[in-house]
């Protein structure tokens, strides 16, 4: 959103926010339709998809950080009506993408065999997750960098509803593809786990062609031209990885510690595994109010400080994390109340599974308005250019409670997964914590002039 006579944060948040909403809901539908449809298959099928789907986008989502660092200062110059810096931060994020993207390719495509059979002792399911893995990444999976550096530039331009449009359109196709190809439905092949694979990697080649048109369309509003996307600018890319490198630590810290925990928690067996994959699903639509009352905090803190506005840019922040407070809250309380319905989409064959998911779930509702807090302070706090923030705070409450806790409740008391949810929901609160303090001794006044390309210190 650009300059305005006067600025409503609410009304600004709401208009941001409720298409982000919608494209994290689609997100969440992505990654249900995989695992409700694999589900169906069994145990192993599940839990290969799982834990092929977490290394894959995680490693992408660590990446993609340099969409955040992208929305972030491309906000700001935008606030400030420097459109010309914000184009030239466009093209020179998208050709890094691009790079990495290769990149990525290269090292999967040498070392996932290896890393997964050596990770997952059952032999069944490792050969599934080599499975999925591959297939995914070959048949277009890693364009969801690209497709994040893009969504980053369109949403600095104040736009959340093209991103919920490139989901909807990867949505409709993934789920389609992945009813005919894993089940072999109106003369498609019955391919199961591959199918499933496909249906999802495929699905972003459309996502990036949505995207790509749409920035071809406001290149005159960012002053593109071929000059900003190459040859590569040392000042530029100083900049913008400033802001993305701290947030990519905190994708690995946050991927590390859930990667290490998941391979200890496979060691219950794809029983526990599965449930505790069932409800991950199953919870994450309540993290989709976060996640977009985030990104709206970042695209209007960045804007509003911009402008030379820092009281704005902090009313902005508590605003948005007050508004997902209540809208998590209110998704926590039918967790509890009404588990059964939400975890009979998954109907997996065993009927332990089913149970533990119930149990899990409702420790998950307790969680809720800590997560809302956590991601929408850190989304305002990298809108202000701070990405150093919630890196130490997500780093805290990995290593320092997440991991040491699953590993007594796995190795040394040997409870069931029931109890790593517990463990999951004090994670979040002291990652809560932690966030609110640094929000509050942020010097909002200091950041509120015309962005640089040298890093925005808080």
């Amino acid at each position: 959103m650009l300059e305005q006579e006067r600025y409503h944060p609410m009304r600004s948040i709401l208009i941001l926010a409720w298409p982000a909403v919608l494209e994290m809901c689609l997100h969440t539908v992505y990654w249900i339709a995989d695992a409700a449809m694999v589900m169906r298959l069994g145990a192993r099928e599940a839990s290969a998809v799982e834990y092929a789907a977490t290394i894959l986008f995680g490693v992408v989502n660590i990446c993609g950080a340099l969409g955040i660092g992208v929305n972030s200062l491309v906000a700001r110059f935008v606030g400030g009506k420097d459109h010309e810096n914000a184009g030239t931060t466009a093209g020179q994020a998208i050709s890094t993408g691009l790079a990495i993207t290769a990149f990525l390719a290269l090292v999967m495509g040498l070392f996932g065999r290896p890393f997964l059979s050596w990770a997952i002792k059952d032999g069944l399911t490792a050969a599934l997750t080599v499975d999925y893995f591959y297939t995914t990444v070959f048949s277009g999976g890693l364009l969801m960098l690209l497709i994040m550096v893009i969504n980053g530039v369109i949403r600095g331009l104040g736009n959340t509803r093209v991103p919920m449009y490139i989901a909807l359109a990867a949505n409709v196709f993934n789920i389609f593809f992945d009813y005919v190809l894993i089940f072999g439905k109106w003369g498609f092949p019955q391919m199961g786990v591959k199918g499933a694979a496909l249906a999802t990697g495929t699905a972003q080649i459309l996502g990036l062609i949505v995207g790509v048109l749409y920035i071809y369309r406001r290149r005159h509003d960012l002053l593109l031209s071929r000059s900003s996307f190459w040859p590569l600018q040392k000042p530029v890319l100083k900049g913008i990885f400033s802001i993305s490198i701290p947030m990519g630590l905190e994708e690995v810290v946050n991927n590390s510690a859930r990667m290490i925990s998941m391979t200890w928690i496979a060691a219950l067996g794809p029983i526990s595994f599965a449930a505790f994959g069932a409800t991950v699903a199953a919870e994450s639509f309540s993290f989709m109010p976060g996640y977009a009352f985030a990104i709206a905090a970042t695209t209007l803190v960045g804007q509003r400080l911009g402008a030379g506005r820092a009281d704005e840019a902090k009313q902005t922040g508590v605003l948005a994390t007050i508004m997902a407070t209540i809208l998590m809250s209110a998704i926590g309380l039918s967790f509890f109340l009404f588990p059964h319905y939400i975890m009979r989409v998954f109907d997996p064959p065993e009927a332990e599974v089913l149970s533990l998911g119930i149990a899990c779930l409702r420790i998950a509702a307790v969680e809720q308005p800590f997560i809302a807090v956590a991601y929408t302070l850190g989304g305002a706090l990298k809108g202000a250019g701070d990405a150093k923030g919630p890196l130490l705070a997500g780093f805290i409450g990995s290593f320092f409670v997440r991991l040491p806790l699953v590993y007594l409740v796995v190795y040394v008391l040997e409870l069931n997964v029931i109890y790593l949810w517990w463990v999951m929901a004090l994670q979040f609160l002291v990652t809560m914590l932690l966030m609110m303090r640094r929000y509050r001794r942020t010097k909002w006044q200091r950041l509120a002039h015309k962005p640089t390309f040298k890093a925005v210190e808080v």
